[in-house]
């Protein structure tokens, strides 16, 4: 008879699932398919789950689409607010526990607390020390980058206010960049320096970690990282999953749009008989009652413009008592064309 879990192991096993550290997707097996006595061994039941090589992308399928939305985003924030031209590119996803993520930044820079609603957890937003003096030289006026005696410091509680400012702006671009995924209403709620005192889940709950390289003027300025519990995002794992053929539906829908756009809108059109070219002089000497001759040929067909670009050939003449013109052909450059159907 197999042995049955106690009560402690069971209230452990559900824990440890609901904290994302046993995988809950279903194996396929073949009731058909003979047992094979195969040789055991010990395996720990809270590390079975598949790291990808040690990346957290097949956690969360498609989940690279939405961060690299959120580098495009982010820089374009940057750039616009800090008036230099930045580059934000996303290095790598990687697993690991809450609180080794903490011991990973070694107490330097800042960190951004946000909240995200309408999901139970938030995230983490880390500006490690060259970005965050990076930012901080810029947006106190000085055009060099931060002294190497200054990132050896903490910050201050001023400099932390001051940074305030470009995490704040962090909210929009996530929202931005989930949109496809979850309506996210993202609002920062603290910014700290001391990372003892940073805590939105259990110490030994899994989380994913984003590496983000920021670049000024083609230069490395520093690193940003995101961290966010899996337990956060795996409720939403299978609209991860739809987010290409979204993707791709809405791409489609625009295309159609902005053809059905295009076939609505005006254009002049101009039956033009001739046309001539005068000095300026020619002009101003002109008086009333002087006669302009046009180079027109009652045997050649008029010109369609469209948009003052020529188009068509056309024959004049009048349909239900109003001017008119019947096209005949594509416009061409050589004379002489004959009147006709077409």
């Amino acid at each position: 008879m197999e042995p049955i879990l106690s009560k402690h192991e069971i209230a452990d096993l559900l824990s440890a699932i609901k904290a994302g550290k046993v995988s809950t997707d279903l194996v396929d097996y073949d009731p058909i398919r003979r047992r094979r006595n195969i040789p055991s061994t010990e395996i720990d039941l809270f590390q079975t789950y598949e790291r990808a090589a040690g990346t957290g992308e097949t956690r969360v399928p498609n989940l690279d689409i939405v961060l690299d939305n959120f580098s495009r985003r982010f820089s374009t924030s940057l750039t616009n607010t800090l008036q230099r031209n930045f580059a934000v590119d996303r290095e790598e996803i990687s697993t690991t526990n809450f609180q080794q993520s903490l011991l990973d930044l070694k107490s330097q820079g800042a960190v951004g607390i946000y909240a995200l609603s309408p999901l139970k957890h938030g995230c983490l937003v880390h500006f490690d020390n060259l970005m965050a003096f990076a930012l901080l030289e810029i947006m106190l006026g000085s055009g060099q980058s931060s002294e190497s005696l200054a990132l050896n410091r903490n910050l201050t509680t001023i400099e932390m206010a001051i940074l305030r400012t470009c995490m704040s702006d962090i909210c929009q671009d996530l929202q931005a960049a989930m949109r496809p995924v979850l309506e996210l209403q993202a609002t920062l709620t603290k910014v700290e320096n001391n990372f003892r005192l940073v805590n939105i889940v259990e110490p030994e709950t899994e989380v994913l970690v984003t590496r983000f390289n920021i670049n000024l003027a083609g230069e490395n300025c520093g690193q940003m990282r995101v961290i966010t519990p899996y337990v956060t995002l795996e409720p939403l794992r299978e609209k991860f999953k739809e987010l290409v053929t979204i993707t791709q539906a809405a791409s489609n829908s625009w295309t159609r749009t902005l053809m059905q756009e295009a076939m609505e809108m005006e254009a002049m059109v101009t039956a033009r008989s001739g046309h001539l070219t005068m000095t300026i002089r020619k002009i101003l000497s002109l008086k009333q009652g002087d006669i302009i001759d046009l180079p027109y040929n009652p045997d050649q067909p008029l010109t369609v413009l469209v948009e003052d670009k020529p188009i068509y050939q056309a024959i004049p003449g009048e349909r239900n008592s109003k001017k008119a013109f019947h096209i005949t052909g594509q416009y061409s450059k050589s004379l002489g064309g004959i009147h006709g159907n077409a």
